[in-house]
């Protein structure tokens, strides 16, 4: 589905998920939205990732192969040297008490955005629930309210940003669908109660990898697709207690590894406090280092941190 006038109207009760406000995993809920599948392992000692050559414009900046970029173009466009089939792009979504500075989404719609569309990226999903029209109303409402517990710290502009990013994919040459779920799956979360959380993100991938699947089975093989959404959900080898919620696993197999994940973060949301200290790259950041240049850190054999340069702010 298009993001088109007729979906917006379905939107004004999207949940995004909040990656850096997720919710303790509570008790799985009896019946399993997702099927299983094997997760991709982690490099043993034994095994290197293949080494990266720093171009010219990305100089060394630490660990983690840190590379600093002038450009957040030119750091994404080096993530994605390989030409990926998937592209699952995260963002830590913003949040009410967070320094007044322009938000992820904003940001990848205006200097990354582009870079997709160059590159042969003809589909995107992205993390808006749309339910089905045909649902009951109550379900519908009775889903945003559970809900209320994690979307309440985020900032209040964060759907908008959503919905607008969908036109501007529009715009690109980029076809852009919501989630939409199957009114069973709404009933489903309802039906888990105390687990409803967990049930949700859980079923946010397993519908970003059906209609990952679907693009990717019926369009060319020289169509790239975008996912974006929280970093919650992108990662390749997400902890076991978080294993359901990913869908990165399982479309980066479907893909035949032909995935890579970047998330993308902005510096002045980052605190020295869980869940930033959880992070793999959290450790290896400098912020007294940093500054206006973009920092590229490598987590993985194709898994990639953007952080943005640090806003910048005129003297009045």
């Amino acid at each position: 589905m298009v993001v088109t006038e007729r979906t917006l109207a379905t939107l004004t009760t999207a949940l995004v998920i909040a990656c850096g406000a997720a919710p303790t995993p509570a008790p799985p809920p009896t019946a399993t939205l997702a099927p299983e599948r094997p997760r991709l392992t982690p490099p043993t000692e034994s095994q290197s990732w293949p080494p990266l050559v720093a171009p010219p414009e990305g100089k060394p900046c630490g660990d983690l192969d840190c590379l600093s970029f002038p450009t957040p173009d030119r750091a994404f466009a080096y993530a994605l040297g390989g030409r990926p089939r998937v592209i699952a792009i995260g963002e830590a979504h913003a949040q009410k008490a967070a320094p007044n500075v322009e938000s992820a989404t904003r940001r990848f719609a205006r200097e990354l955005l582009p870079t997709l569309a160059a590159r042969g990226v003809k589909g995107m999903v992205i993390e808006l629930l749309a339910p089905d029209r045909r649902c009951e109303q109550h379900e519908e409402q009775a889903v945003a309210e559970r809900t209320k517990p994690v979307t309440a710290p985020q900032a209040e502009t964060n759907q908008n940003e959503f919905v607008a990013l969908g036109f501007d994919a529009k715009h690109q040459g980029i076809w852009a669908e919501p989630l939409i779920p199957t009114c069973d799956e709404l009933k489903a979360v309802l039906a888990a109660r105390e687990g409803d959380i967990a049930a949700l993100l859980e079923l946010i991938a397993t519908i970003t990898v059906r209609e990952s699947i679907d693009f990717l089975d019926h369009k060319p093989p020289d169509q790239a697709l975008a996912i974006y959404g929280g970093l919650l959900h992108n990662d390749t080898n997400p902890k076991a207690d978080h294993a359901a919620w990913s869908f990165g696993p399982r479309l980066a197999e479907h893909a035949a590894g032909s995935y890579v994940e970047v998330d993308l973060i902005v510096p002045e949301l980052i605190r020295n406090e869980s869940p930033w200290t959880d992070l793999p790259w959290f450790p290896h950041y400098d912020t007294t280092r940093h500054g206006v240049d973009t920092w590229l850190y490598r987590t993985g054999p194709a898994s990639y941190v953007l952080i943005f340069p640090k806003t910048v702010t005129k003297e009045p």
